[in-house]
């Protein structure tokens, strides 16, 4: 019955504290990105706090069973590898993850700044704007944004600008124009090579 037992806490704790691993590596693989990009950027307070009660629960769960669980591996060299190198991953995760949530809340940034949308005609252009603060140059990621099956989307990167306060985006012919006060004031970008498929 405790062998029966420590298979279940076994499976319960890997799920726990490597199926978000699993699932963010399924995202990257698959075209997880529904709506837009603000609705993405949206979603990631939610789901780093999915994962951090994920992680929570599985690690509890192993400090708590860990004798059970250790009974369940016929190897004991495997177990304890197996249960400590756990346990080092899940203080790993809970740095990374908790680190990412302090910064999501305490940097959050204007969404409508950071990410602006803008459809002309047959073609909509995405600009993500990158600010990494005192630790480097901010920069706008120019991106065409072309539909997918089940609303979905796909981002093709077009170029790399420097940062602009405020710009105005328009669209002429070919021509993707971005206007703002510096004394650059203008950048024209050729677009004739991006178009959905």
């Amino acid at each position: 019955m405790n062998e029966n037992k420590g298979d279940i806490y076994l499976r319960i704790i890997l799920f726990c504290l490597y199926g978000p691993l699993l699932a963010g590596l399924f995202g990257q693989l698959v075209n997880l990105k529904f709506v837009s990009p603000t609705f993405m950027a949206s979603l990631d307070n939610i789901y780093y706090t999915i994962v951090f009660c994920s992680l929570c629960i599985g690690f509890c769960l192993l400090l708590a069973k860990y004798r059970i669980v250790k009974e369940s591996f016929k190897n004991k060299i495997i177990a304890h590898l197996t249960l400590i190198l756990s346990i080092l991953y899940s203080c790993l995760m809970f740095f990374g993850i908790g680190l990412l949530l302090l910064f999501n809340n305490m940097f959050n940034s204007n969404t409508d700044y950071v990410h602006q949308e803008q459809a002309f005609e047959y073609r909509t252009f995405y600009v993500y704007t990158s600010d990494p603060g005192a630790f480097g140059t901010a920069h706008h990621y120019v991106y065409l944004k072309c539909p997918a099956s089940f609303n979905r989307y796909e981002l093709e990167l077009i170029a790399n600008l420097s940062w602009m306060k405020d710009y105005k985006m328009s669209l002429e012919g070919d021509s993707l124009i971005f206007e703002n006060d510096s004394e650059q004031g203008k950048t024209v970008l050729n677009v004739s090579e991006f178009h959905c498929k």
